[in-house]
Order: structure tokens, then sequence, then C-alpha cells
């Protein structure tokens, strides 16, 4: 009696800020928002508070749904869809609708979850609820995924995501670039998966959504399973399993276990095959993940019949399939049912019940035709059409109201248009000049770049000139000797000068040559570059420009030294490369080493020796090169933007910011390869490039060039 009237006299307002702080944390903590939305329940409840009982039922259904309890989600979100229609609330209605059509797809009625999801889509339009209407478009593209309409389901995710980007929304922006990545994933493009899979991990760490770390950690293992790279798929499998296990995501732990099963059977570890899929399958019992339960038998079978395996058992995996049967038909779940009946056949074959086997094939093509069947499709297909002529029959309305009211404004209008094509040729002019000047800048970083060579080289080419100097002055006194030993006819004496003389020729064809390649070698870079690949030796070109590019930052400041360490792998690969763009990039990050070294010296007292490091290693798929200063390194704050274009922390007039961003755009799309930055501020940095050994494979680097 006590708690009743506690419950009665408690304010609106406390239930109000319950549901705020559940709303809030739907997404990232399920857990507690279950929590929140029940108390302010049961405060709303004991005090017939009509407005905070539909939006704690509201988030309450949507955290059955995680927990997979979707009866229980559908019994609250109808009693919150009740309640917001008296209240008029139409946001409220949209967002039941949006969950209604999520447990319509996890059910396997993808007309229908199409049906709620277009008219969740219809008011939040109307509402202008940018929020809804991102999300509603993510949810379109999941069940159009689910029915395998690549093309829509794309469409509307990228929909959702350009709102989100927008709008600045988080939730949606993570949630469609990880669905995106499930589309390339399921069209076998693996790499560009895994691309859009880090993109929406980075924003759920970023926000603590731990819900969805774990589902993009568990879509990375599966990518990488595709990939044959079993051993990165365990270690993003396992760290999804830890965090599911911690949050009490039951669906998401029986998945992630159910995924490493597949991973160990891959491996031939088929008792850990066997103890991950007897866990998962414990779990999705608890949860009455039927069609869960299923799959996992299914695969059971595949395992008992594999030859390898200790406990190997047809019969076994006859019975494992019986019992996925009558699951997939009490859940009617049919993609499933496909699968059982596809893999009874696979078995039965074996077995030589062909009888069997041939019913099961059949059962198999009449389901997968009834999944594609055509009164779906028109049905889908109708649900669309009706969506569009509604837009279009309100589209009309809100245009022909407009055309009234700016029937006055004619002139209005024609002065607008005349400031707009104005502003137009103003911005195509600005553009115009912008391109110029983007222009100018590239070339002035290749002059640069050019400069710094050519200074190097005139140091380079300036030791076999004075070699052939000397040799030519000693060869044209020899030649005085040899006429004065001929008139005085002392024959005997000419033998000796003869081969003096010749010697001294070699010595200045050697160096002539020597001098000969660094020109061609400056000719080379100073061209440009043809895109012409070549196998060369990666030692011989980097110890080139390191010492190129010393000589020519010499020549800027003759008190300039430093020790230079050369670490090399003697028996690296040759690989094929473009010669004068990977010397673009070396003499770059070497005359960047330099730079910050002489810039940490310029500050640190006497003890301070400046070192610049040339490492090259071979790996097992790649040649790798490392160029190492003891610089000042670089600053936490700017390690993110240093690859992109006109970023630069030199002063003002000492840099174009394209070095940097030239460079990686070589190395990673002209080459395959990676560019990475490894530095710990005060003490070093460490450009690191990877080029690939084989010809069009790629490597995968570790930070990536924001793309802001």
């Amino acid at each position: 009696m006590m708690l009743q009237k506690e419950i009665a006299s408690a304010p609106t307002e406390t239930v109000d800020l319950l549901n705020q702080q559940a709303w809030e944390l739907r997404v990232s903590n399920s857990a507690r928002a279950f929590e929140l939305s029940k108390e302010a329940l049961d405060l709303a409840e004991g005090m017939a508070y009509t407005k905070g009982k539909a939006e704690a039922a509201r988030t309450y259904g949507f955290c059955h749904i995680r927990l997979s309890e979707h009866g229980k989600a559908a019994f609250y979100l109808e009693e919150a869809l009740q309640l917001f229609q008296e209240l008029g609330d139409v946001k409220g209605q949209s967002d039941v609708l949006e969950y209604r059509g999520i447990i319509c797809r996890s059910q396997g009625d993808y007309a229908a979850s199409l049906d709620y999801l277009y008219r969740s889509l219809e008011i939040r339009e109307q509402a202008a609820y940018q929020d809804g209407i991102s999300l509603t478009h993510y949810h379109l593209g999941i069940t159009y995924r689910y029915i395998g309409n690549y093309n829509t389901a794309l469409d509307h995710l990228l929909k959702s995501l350009e709102i989100a980007r927008e709008i600045n929304f988080w939730v949606s922006e993570s949630y469609a670039l990880n669905s995106i990545g499930v589309i390339y994933f399921e069209n076998d493009d693996f790499d560009m998966a895994l691309e859009y899979f880090l993109q929406s991990l980075a924003i759920r760490r970023a926000h603590g959504d731990k819900w969805g770390e774990a589902g993009c950690l568990d879509n990375l293992g599966n990518a990488y399973v595709k990939l044959d790279k079993y051993e990165e798929a365990l270690l993003y499998c396992k760290q999804s399993q830890v965090i599911t296990e911690r949050i009490g995501d039951k669906k998401g732990y029986g998945n992630t276990l159910f995924h490493l099963g597949n991973i160990y059977l891959k491996l031939k570890d088929y008792q850990k095959a066997l103890d991950s899929w007897r866990e998962s399958q414990s779990v999705r019992v608890e949860i009455n993940d039927k069609k869960g339960q299923a799959e996992i038998l299914c695969c059971l079978s595949e395992l008992y019949c594999q030859p390898d395996f200790a406990e190997v058992d047809a019969s076994r995996a006859i019975s494992f399939l019986e019992a996925a049967l009558l699951l997939g038909k009490e859940t009617q779940a049919k993609d499933v049912l496909s699968k059982i009946h596809y893999r009874s056949y696979e078995v039965l074959k074996q077995l030589n019940a062909y009888d069997q086997a041939l019913n099961h094939l059949e059962e198999h093509l009449a389901l997968e035709k009834e999944v594609h069947n055509e009164a779906i499709q028109r049905k889908i297909v109708n649900l669309e059409i009706y969506h569009r002529v509604e837009q279009a029959k309100k589209e009309t309305e809100i245009f022909r109201l407009r055309n009234i009211e700016l029937s006055g404004l004619n002139q209005a209008i024609k002065e607008q248009k005349e400031k707009l094509e104005l502003q137009r040729d103003a911005l195509v002019k600005a553009l115009t000049e912008l391109n110029a000047t983007q222009e100018q800048l590239i070339q002035r970083e290749k002059l640069a770049s050019l400069g710094e060579l050519t200074a190097g080289i005139a140091h380079e080419i300036q030791n076999p000139l004075n070699f052939m100097n000397n040799f030519s002055e000693v060869s044209a006194e020899l030649l005085t000797e040899m006429e004065e030993v001929v008139g005085a006819g002392r024959v005997e004496e000419l033998l000796p000068l003869v081969k003096d003389l010749t010697q001294n020729l070699q010595k200045i064809r050697e160096h002539g040559t020597r001098a000969d390649s660094i020109v061609k070698n400056m000719l080379q870079h100073s061209r440009k570059s043809t895109g012409q690949k070549e196998r060369i030796a990666i030692n011989s070109l980097a110890e080139e420009y390191l010492r190129l590019a010393y000589h020519g930052f010499r020549a800027k400041d003759k008190s300039f030294n430093v020790v230079l360490v050369a670490d090399l792998d003697r028996d690296l690969k040759e690989v094929e490369v473009v010669p004068q763009d990977l010397g673009r990039v070396l003499l770059n990050l070497f005359s960047n080493a330099f730079y910050a070294v002489q810039q940490r010296q310029k500050q640190e007292d006497d003890d301070y020796q400046p070192q610049v490091s040339l490492i090259t290693r071979q790996l097992a798929d790649a040649v790798e090169i490392k160029v190492k200063d003891n610089g000042p390194g670089i600053p936490a704050g700017v390690r993110s933007k240093i690859f992109q274009p006109f970023f630069t922390t030199k002063p003002t007039g000492m840099g174009t910011g394209l070095g940097l961003s030239l460079s990686y755009d070589i190395v990673r799309k002209g080459h395959g390869g990676s560019l990475d930055v490894n530095t710990e501020e005060g003490e070093f940095t460490e450009f690191i490039i990877r080029i690939p050994i084989k010809a069009g494979s790629t490597v995968l680097g570790g930070l990536k060039r924001s793309n802001t």
C-alpha cells in the first residue's frame, strides 16, 4: 500500500527523465536502457501518466528486440502504438512502426516488414523527422538485402548514410556503413567490406556502442574467413565473444560462437568447432532462437561427414538434419529450410539413398522458387509504387499551394535568378582559379623535389668530374713526355708511358660512365612518369636517393651534418615499381627526415646527434622500406592529418603540404602498397613503406588517410 502511494506521488518529471535516459542509451547500452524503461513504465502506470507510459513501452519493447524476445517486444510495442495514437504523437507512432518492421524481418515476413517500414517513412517525412528518416532508410536497406535485392538495398543505405552525415547522427551512420559492408561481403568483395566494417567500428567505439562494436568485430572475422586469413578471423571473433558475454548480448554471443565454430571447421580443429557450436546451441535454446538452432544442427551434420573427423558418422548427420528440419518447419524460415534440404540431399547421395536424396533436392528447389516467387515480389513492388504515388500526391499538392503563394512574386524571383547567375559565374571563376592554383601547387611540389634532387646531383657529379679533370691533366703531361721520348729516339721508354696513358683513359671512362648514370637518373626523375613498372633492386634505388637527398639538403645548409645509417637486407627480392615515382616518395621522406633533425638540433644542446636511418626488410608477401629520424616526432593532434592534401607543419612558404599526400597516392594507388607512420613525440618518426612482391596484389596498412 505504501509503495503504491510512493508511485502515485512520483512526479511526471522523474518518468520523463528516466525515459530520456533510456532512449539515449537504447543503442549504446541496451541493458541499462532496459532497466530504466522498465522503471519508467512501472511509475507511469502507477500515476496513469499516458505520455510517460507510451515512451517507456516503446523503449522497453525495443530492448526486448535486442534480447530476441520478439513476442514480448510486440506486446509492449502494440501498447505503445495505441497510446501514441491517443496522444497524436506521430513521431512515437513512426518509431513503433519501425520496430514492428524489424520484428517481421527477424521472423522472415519481408513483405510485412516493408509495409511497416514504408508507413514509418511516410509519417517521418511528413514530420521532417530526420533522425527517423535516416533510420527507416537503413532498415529498408536491411530488408531489401535479406530479399536479395542489393541494388535497392544499397540505394536506401546510401540515402541513410547521406542524411546521417548531414545531421551528424552517428547511430545511422555507423549502422549504414556496417550494412554496406555486409552487401559487399555477400557479393564477394571482401576488401571493400573490410573498409566499411572498419569505418563503422571506429564510430561505434568512439560512442561506446558495445553492441555495435561486437557486431562489427564479428563481421570483420567473417570477412577474414572468406580471405582465408583464419588467425585474423579468430582474433576478431574472440574479441566479439568477450564483449557480447560481458554486456549480456545473448543473441550476439550465440552468433559469435557459431561463427567461431565455422572457423575451427575450416582449420580442421573439429573438437573446438564442436565445443563452440554446442555452447552456441545452448544459448540459442535459452533465447528460443529456433532458426539459429536449425543452422547449428545443419553445421553439425557437415562436421559428422568429415572423413578425418574422429567421430565421423553419416547416420548421426542425418539425425541432426531431421531435427533441424523440424525446427525449420516450426519457424517457417524458408532460407534455412532450403539449406537443410540441400544438405540432406548431399548426405543421402553419399549414402546412395538416391530416392530420398532426390526428394530433398526437389524440396530445396521448390523453396528457392518460393523465396523468390513472383507473388511476393509483386507485393513488394506494389508497396514501393504505393509509397511513391503517395509521395507524388503530397508533392503535387505542395507545389500547387506554393504556386498560388508565389504567383505575385515573379519579379522578385527574376531578380533573385539574376543574382544567382552572377553568384554562379563568380563561383565558376573561383573554381577555375582554385583548380589552377592546385595544379600550380602540385607543380611547385614537383619542382621543389627536382630542386632538392638537382642540388644533390650537383654534389654527386662533381666527384667524377674532378677525377676526369685530374686524369686528363696527367694524360696531357704523359703525351708531352711521349713526344720528347719519341723525338730523342728512346723507344724503350715509350711502353711504360703508353701503359700509364691507357690506365688514365680507363679511369676517365669509368668516371664518365658514373657521371652519365647520375645524369640519366636525374632525367628519369624529372621527366613525366609513364607509369611503366620495372623490376628493380630496392636497396640500390633507396641508397641512391638517400645520398642525393643528403647532398641536396647540405647544398642549402653547409653546416648541416647527420649520421646516416643504412641497415639493408641483402636478401631483398626485386619488385616491380615505377622507379621515378618511388624515387619521388623516397626523396620526400628523406628530405622531411633531414628537416626534422635539423629543427630538433636548433632546439637541443650540443649533446644531440642527428641521425637518419634507411632500413629494408624482406617480409613474407612484401618488401619493407623504413625511413627513420630521431627528430622531434609528430604531435598527436596532427597525426591523422599528415597524409591530407595541403596539410603541412612547416612555416608558411616552406612547404606545399602535398609531399606526403602525393607519396601516399603513389604507394597505395600506384603500387598497391601501404605508407604508414610510427612516431613518438620528442623521440623519433618512422615512415614505413610496404610494396607487394606479387604484382597486382595489395598490402593492407595501418593508418588510413582521412576522407574529411
